[in-house]
């Protein structure tokens, strides 16, 4: 799906054109919420893995990293 041209003032048609800036505005603003609640699915999902965001992923990085500079 390509970009749209916009026009810069609305012509009031009944059925809106898919240039009319209203038309766009309302898309854009679909568009937005779609991937705002997108993005907050993810960041619930992730907050159960313990590992990936938690303290025991953390503290065996410095685990790790503590080990190498003892020896």
């Amino acid at each position: 799906m390509g970009k749209v041209k916009v026009k810069k003032k609305c012509c009031r048609s009944t059925p809106r054109c898919k240039r009319c800036p209203v038309v766009v505005l309302l898309k854009a603003r679909e568009k937005a919420a779609k991937k705002a609640a997108k993005q907050e699915r993810k960041d619930e999902r992730e907050v159960g893995r313990p590992g990936k965001i938690g303290k025991i992923g953390k503290v065996g990085k410095v685990a790790k990293k503590d080990r190498k500079t003892a020896v």
